[in-house]
């Protein structure tokens, strides 16, 4: 039986911290009989103390000279331990490290790396070690001392640890590795690495989430991966995945339709039992308003790609992922985020796309042919922009053929908008000589200021401690569990300083340096409102606009990029419109990405007319984001012309129901 898990040392933060500085207080109580002939979770016990009291934790009570003492006392620890391992023969320390507790083997691999302890091993000790606790394999791995040392008695037991295959996935591929990174033996060959994954895609307990790491992973040289191990682990993840989904569990969606609406409303709902947002649109709307700006209008006021701000309104953004999603699976390590509410919005806006172009085609009207002539007749006309060209696919061209030839529109358009900026104009001649590829980030924008990102770690940290539902500050004991945010409580509630935890304060006082939180007459703390709507902009949308912001908003961001906490850039697309950019039409950003463009391009394209239908829509949706953001930047450069209709000006107003 295990020995109890004493005095252990996980973090300053760890709301553990207070229960065991009272432990450490009657440790220290009992000094001399506790460091009298130590055994190994004495030693283990004595290292953790020293953490605490190295890391100045201390209880309110404790006086000056009662924590100088515990200092004192600490500083002769490391001898203490010293003694211990200088003088434990081999086979006490493999019989006492087989009792003692899981939690302390992470500092008892330390502790022998740190005392050189490793030095005095054979492989058979290390071996034996191994096989009192099966798992300490990947703590010894987080020591390169160790790795270089006992190589290929490791390599051994990796070839044959049914959690090898794992623990290579996340140590290489895996965005957040919870047990930190591992050191590979030269002595575990790349052969041997193939037959572990191999073997483990066969396993009974192959698990999905690794299935799908393993699968979309780019092979580098530091993880070779080859195709045709991508591909088996892709086929046993389809077969899992088929097993899953016979199985009754939980299910979400959209659904999207046109039905008769006379006064053109929105109708929007939920479904409970099925977990299904529905959106129902107006046919009357459609066949009463076919002027061309008002049906691309509608993608901005009908259907909300974008949002009072012109950022796109499908990207994938951190603050929506829940918890749950945050923590549970693996992520890879140049994975696109993906949730639950990333994956709703994609499916909304792909059958918004379905049912427009449908009704539309009912209309004798083409989507396409709408897009061409805000290329070539909108932008001339208002804007006096002229030679963009764009053609769009002949009647009776296949899925397939539109994919590619939206494919190569996409660069077009943007390779011609991107001369247009550069040059004031669009030079055909030129244009045709360029060759290169389209890189979304740097794609100019005209407007000064355009876009304002988080440039500091402080400010990161500190819309986090407000913010995030990982915050350790939303929480105290005399509120519970009642607010979400820390400016949720403060705005509710009369808060002073000592109704928070010891481990809570430190960030307080942090936060009135910074001017987020303001002590009033009473000290009470209270919210710096302007300063808070702007870090919760920034927090959940990764991006804002100031464009369209009041004067004051737009000094205090100006507060904040002069403090050197936020940066202006002006580009086309925002960070994450980017991102999402790189995730539907390529793999230079993430693993995970659709890889749309290059599929079509280079004809390695699904030969399933239904995907290629699908792939059409993502395609549109992203032509009609270029149509809405080029849009854009034309108009708030220039006002439009006088007696004409703006794409971005809204007809009538779209109630929703």
């Amino acid at each position: 039986m295990e020995k109890p898990l004493r005095i252990k040392f996980y973090s300053i933060y760890d709301m553990s911290v207070s229960e065991f500085l009272r432990e450490i207080e009657a440790f220290f109580k009992h000094w001399e009989e506790n460091i009298q002939a130590p055994d190994l979770v004495r030693v283990l016990e004595l290292y953790n103390v020293k953490k605490y009291i190295d890391a100045k934790l201390r209880l309110k009570d404790w006086s000056e000279d009662q924590f100088s003492e515990y200092q004192k006392r600490c500083s002769q620890i490391p001898q203490i331990i010293g003694t211990y391992f200088g003088t434990i023969s081999d086979a006490d320390l493999q019989e006492q490290f087989g009792v003692i507790d899981w939690g302390y083997v992470d500092d008892f691999w330390q502790l022998i790396c740190d005392y050189k302890v490793y030095q005095r091993f054979t492989p058979d000790v290390l071996k034996h070690l191994m096989e009192a606790r099966s798992n300490s394999i990947w703590h010894i791995l987080e020591h390169k001392e160790l790795v270089t040392s006992f190589g290929q008695v490791l390599a051994e037991e990796l070839s044959h640890h049914p959690e090898t295959a794992e623990e290579l996935l996340s140590n290489y591929l895996a965005a957040d590795r919870s047990n930190g990174r591992i050191y590979i033996p030269d002595e575990f060959t790349q052969t041997m690495k193939d037959q572990v994954l191999s073997d483990y895609i066969d396993s009974d307990y192959a698990n999905l989430n690794f299935l799908e790491l393993l699968s979309h992973a780019q092979s580098t040289k530091e993880f070779p991966l080859s195709d045709k191990l991508k591909l088996k682990a892709q086929r046993r993840k389809e077969v899992l995945k088929e097993k899953l989904f016979d199985q009754p569990g939980f299910s979400y969606g959209a659904e999207v339709t046109f039905k008769s609406i006379p006064d053109g409303s929105v109708e929007e709902g939920y479904r409970k039992e099925d977990h299904v947002y529905t959106y129902t649109y107006s046919q009357e709307w459609v066949k009463e308003n076919q002027d061309y700006p008002t049906l691309l209008n509608n993608f901005i006021y009908l259907f909300e790609f974008v949002d009072d701000c012109f950022r796109c309104s499908f990207v994938s953004l951190k603050s929506e992922l829940g918890t749950l999603e945050k923590h549970l699976g693996v992520k890879g390590r140049k994975d696109y985020l993906i949730g639950i509410q990333f994956d709703v919005k994609r499916v909304r806006t792909l059958l918004q796309m379905y049912a427009y172009c449908e009704i539309l085609q009912k209309q004798d009207i083409q989507l396409e042919t709408v897009i061409q002539w805000f290329f070539e007749t909108y932008l001339k006309t208002e804007f006096h922009a002229e030679g963009f060209v764009y053609k769009p696919p002949s009647d009776g061209t296949t899925y397939i053929e539109k994919c590619k030839l939206l494919a190569s529109a996409i660069d077009g358009i943007l390779k011609q908008y991107r001369l247009y900026c550069e040059e004031g104009q669009i030079d055909r001649e030129l244009l045709e000589l360029s060759s290169g590829h389209v890189v979304f980030s740097d794609l100019p924008s005209r407007v000064k200021k355009k876009y304002v990102y988080a440039d500091s770690q402080e400010l990161r940290q500190e819309m986090g401690l407000l913010f995030s539902d990982q915050s350790i500050m939303h929480y105290t004991e005399k509120t519970k569990s009642k607010y979400q945010t820390l400016p949720q409580m403060l705005i509710a509630e009369k808060m002073k300083r000592e109704d928070f935890a010891v481990y809570q304060q430190g960030n307080l006082d942090w936060l009135l340096e910074r001017g987020t939180l303001i002590l009033d007459e009473e000290n009470v703390l209270r919210i710096n409102t302007l300063r808070a709507i702007l870090m919760k902009e920034l927090f959940t949308n990764e991006v804002m606009c100031p464009q369209y912001y009041d004067k004051v908003l737009q000094n205090q961001v100006e507060e904040f990029v002069k403090a050197g906490d936020m940066r202006y850039e002006s580009r086309l697309f925002s960070k994450p419109e980017q991102d999402y950019l790189n995730y539907i039409l390529n793999k230079s950003e993430f693993s995970n990405g659709l890889d749309l463009r290059n599929k079509y391009i280079h004809d390695t394209c699904p030969l399933d007319e239904k995907i290629q239908r699908q792939d059409y829509m993502e395609l549109m949706k992203i032509m009609v984001l270029i149509v809405i953001k080029i849009n854009e930047e034309f108009c708030l450069l220039m006002p439009a012309t006088e007696n004409t209709e703006n794409v971005s000006e809204r007809k009538e107003p779209h109630e929703k129901g």
